[in-house]
């Protein structure tokens, strides 16, 4: 295994302490310690990415030189499979915690999932799909990749709950399977110029959500 590798398996951690460094005086010592755990429990929702892809690959349904086998394992043994769980963990179990109380909760507590993946996510594939993916193109922009997506899902997600529809909920989870899937294609077609724009688009649709979420006031501003 090359140095590169082992380096960039240390790249989603060394995110998510800077991040708890950043967090640790601002916040409330529960809604800490929920962040923190919501990375540990990221790790957690690789396992049916995993199982799906095992089972696919057993059964020889994963190839790269077929373009429906490729958009398949993009879009939904990848895509789908690495998107629903996070979407589950968050809408479902940090979303009803008293600790997110505004807009902007949702995207960091979304990233540290994201963050929790992108690290059991980065070695799996380092080590299981080195006949099929470009490692080192994997390994210096899987966490990139997720942060963006954590950011545009975990902003949808925190406003739903502050609104009185599901539109939201839904939203956020088709945009993360869109762009995640989107990711894994370009990945596996070694596009890199279209990988690049990929990301270029999805980074200013990022912060352009995370500017929005700061500046939203649910006290003042009615969501519905």
């Amino acid at each position: 295994m090359l140095p590169s590798t082992i380096i960039s398996f240390f790249i989603a951690p060394a995110i998510m302490v800077f991040l708890a460094l950043l967090s640790y005086k601002n916040m409330e010592k529960p809604a800490f310690k929920l962040f923190i755990k919501a990375y540990y429990l990221g790790i957690l929702t690789v396992i049916p990415m995993v199982i799906a892809l095992v089972i696919a690959n057993y059964y020889g349904m994963v190839h790269e030189r077929s373009i429906r086998r490729i958009l398949f394992f993009s879009f939904f043994l990848v895509g789908f499979f690495a998107e629903f769980p996070k979407f589950l963990l968050i809408r479902f179990y940090f979303l009803k915690n008293d600790a997110i109380t505004k807009p902007v909760d949702g995207i960091l507590y979304s990233i540290s999932i994201a963050m929790g993946f992108a690290t059991a996510a980065n070695i799996y594939f380092s080590l299981q799909w080195t006949n099929m993916l470009n490692v080192t193109a994997v390994n210096f922009s899987l966490f990139f990749a997720n942060l963006l997506v954590g950011i545009i899902a975990g902003f949808f997600v925190g406003m739903a709950k502050f609104r009185t529809n599901y539109i939201d909920s839904l939203t956020g989870l088709g945009a993360a399977i869109f762009f995640q899937g989107f990711y894994n294609f370009c990945l596996i077609s070694r596009d890199y110029l279209l990988l690049g724009l990929i990301t270029l688009g999805t980074m200013i649709i990022a912060i352009m959500l995370a500017v929005k979420s700061i500046n939203t006031d649910t006290e003042n501003e009615r969501l519905v």
